[in-house]
């Protein structure tokens, strides 16, 4: 029996690679036919106050409040639909071809980062049958094309093989595009802040390290907290003084807390955790056993259950894979565990969601470092 050469064996592998592509295309396709049909486009609930933005930017020129500012890529993309008479569905189209294409990058990221024939197919089909997380995709509401942005995002800066000036300037215009998309797009600063320090500039003196970590953290903590005294209704100080788990979901309307004159900043915050402590250590247990935890008692038994059946099992494979990760040294995992843990630390600052969509962000993420664990060889393409 004559040996494989390299040559039949990268055939081979494109060739896998090619089927693996056209199955999960169909079943893209299938997940998000079945959605549209389930669902139609959809421009109640959240979507409304967008709708409502776009008319009120369209008569004025300006938005009603400055918060909203925050999420005007949904909003200007409902304004041009509207002047161009173009309708919404227009809208619909380019979510799904956002999506499509953040598919494609997951993949191509999976396929890099896992390197190995199977585990970047099982990883894209679990991104693909994520129900919660496609079902948004005939939503006017932000989260189909934040979702897409930050996988499109991720993808390109992970799969970085060095840094230049030209690709340092199309990461801050992603960052800057992902912070106007959704407010929480801001934590993705921090996350490539830590990932490029670690991969790209091992080099450079102690001292030089000290000035950039320093600037960065002044930058970083003093735009958010500009962002948190954006205005408009938000309160940070509401999910304390209300005890809310999910935002909107009062358990109490009779705590008394110790708060600041400044309850919408850093300061504000940090005030209310200190004086605070034990109310604050409480909340953040259940909220932690919301973020983490996705079942809800308003959900159908049926629905809970799928929830456990799809997620639980990462969380497990992800303490596996992370160990392995860590072993390796890769500095993906930096990335990766710095985005999660600054979505779930968001949660514990603030509220839940109602339907999970701040884990749900994070998922994608947490079944890369799952599927790690079946990795078996040190992958030195992406350190």
């Amino acid at each position: 029996m004559k040996p494989i050469s390299s040559t039949n064996s990268f055939s081979l592998n494109m060739r896998k690679q090619y089927y693996q592509k056209m199955v999960l295309l169909v079943l893209w396709i299938i997940v998000q036919w079945f959605l549209l049909w389930r669902n139609g486009i959809v421009t109640s609930l959240e979507a409304d106050k967008y709708i409502s933005q776009a008319h009120f930017f369209l008569n004025t020129g300006t938005l009603s409040g400055n918060n909203y500012w925050l999420y005007s890529t949904q909003v200007f993309l409902i304004a041009a639909a509207i002047k161009l008479h173009m309708g919404f569905a227009i809208i619909v189209i380019i979510q799904f071809l956002l999506n499509l294409l953040s598919t494609w990058m997951f993949y191509k990221l999976a396929l890099k980062f896992l390197n190995d024939p199977v585990t970047p197919f099982l990883a894209t089909f679990f991104f693909i049958i994520n129900i919660p997380y496609q079902v948004y995709n005939s939503f006017l509401f932000t989260e189909s094309i934040f979702y897409s942005l930050t996988i499109i995002y991720s993808s390109y800066l992970l799969r970085l093989n060095r840094i230049t000036v030209a690709r340092l300037l199309i990461i801050i215009l992603f960052l800057a595009f992902l912070s106007v998309t959704r407010p929480t797009g801001f934590l993705f600063f921090g996350a490539t802040a830590l990932y490029i320090f670690s991969r790209f500039l091992n080099h450079i003196a102690l001292w030089k390290k000290g000035i950039i970590i320093c600037s960065a953290l002044i930058v970083f903590f003093a735009v958010l907290n500009m962002m948190l005294q954006s205005g408009g209704s938000l309160d940070f100080m509401l999910p304390f003084k209300k005890e809310n788990i999910i935002c909107g979901v009062p358990t109490t309307n009779n705590t008394e807390i110790k708060t600041s004159e400044k309850g919408n900043s850093l300061q504000g915050i940090l005030y209310y955790i200190l004086n605070n402590k034990k109310q604050f250590l409480r909340l953040a247990t259940l909220k932690t056993i919301s973020f983490f935890g996705l079942v809800r008692n308003y959900y159908s038994t049926f629905h809970n259950i799928f929830l456990v059946i799809i997620f639980y099992p990462f969380y497990i494979l992800s303490f596996a894979g992370a160990w392995k990760l860590i072993r390796r040294k890769q500095r993906i995992f930096y990335y990766l565990s710095a985005i999660i843990v600054l979505y779930w630390i968001t949660t514990l600052l603030t509220c839940d969601d109602w339907h999970n969509r701040f884990v749900l962000t994070v998922f994608p993420f947490i079944f890369l470092v799952g599927f790690s664990a079946f990795t078996k060889e040190k992958n030195d393409q992406l350190t």
